[in-house]
């Protein structure tokens, strides 16, 4: 009988990325009244996120509201961002698994964005003690090491490889997740629940980063794995 490990991503698979992003601007928008005297900071970059905009939201919100704004004032507001204490909540479908599993398969956890950052979020919902491995990718050595960089998903092999000799992974962004566990052998599985606003939705699949099953809940895990 073949040993598992059952490997997930974080964001918008155990939980609701949306949700840690507008805590942080929550957090944000406080500091940017207390410091710069803007009101209203947290909704304008609210609805940018609505609108698609990601890695240059904070510019274009701060910029609105205090153009010709300094350096230091961008990197106040990121800060403020990236160090709050996050409140978070994991899917329903997700605390559901990560209980289901803990007795039948090793889990493991790899996460792409600032180390202290999704080490906040895995702190917030609690879940550090189900995972035998976790693999922050920024602290291997920065940006580049990130999804479908393939050094996590090797670590991972060899963290559990006394322990499992069949590997799954599990996540929602078929641009990065499933390159690296399809070249490897793994199974991959992309979970899209239906209504669900993931930061990354409509994300085009890479070359060979096609999910072997898409399921619409955790909960149909035992079923495509044959649980």
């Amino acid at each position: 009988m073949s040993r598992l490990a059952l490997v997930f991503d974080l964001d918008d698979t155990l939980y609701p990325e949306r949700q840690f992003a507008l805590s942080g601007f929550a957090a944000a928008g406080r500091w940017a009244e207390a410091e710069l005297g803007i009101a209203g900071l947290a909704d304008d970059m609210a609805r940018l996120l609505d609108e698609g905009y990601l890695g240059a939201l904070f510019a274009k919100a701060l910029a609105a509201r205090l153009p010709g704004h300094a350096p230091e004032h961008l990197n106040g507001l990121l800060e403020a961002y990236r160090s709050h204490e996050p409140e978070l909540a994991l899917f329903e479908d997700a605390g559901w698994a990560l209980d289901r599993f803990a007795g039948e398969a090793t889990l493991g956890l790899i996460t792409d964005g600032t180390h202290h950052v999704q080490a906040r979020k895995v702190a917030a919902l609690g879940i550090a003690a189900h995972f035998r491995e976790i693999v922050y990718t920024y602290a291997l050595g920065g940006r580049a090491f990130s999804k479908p960089h393939p050094r996590a998903y090797e670590l991972i092999e060899q963290a559990l490889a006394r322990e499992a000799d069949r590997f799954v992974y599990v996540g929602d962004n078929p641009a990065k997740d499933f390159v690296v566990p399809n070249a490897r052998g793994w199974v991959s599985v992309m979970v899209d629940r239906p209504g669900e606003r993931r930061i990354h939705s409509g994300a085009a699949v890479a070359p060979g980063g096609a999910p072997r099953h898409t399921i619409a809940s955790l909960r149909e895990l035992p079923e495509v794995l044959g649980l």
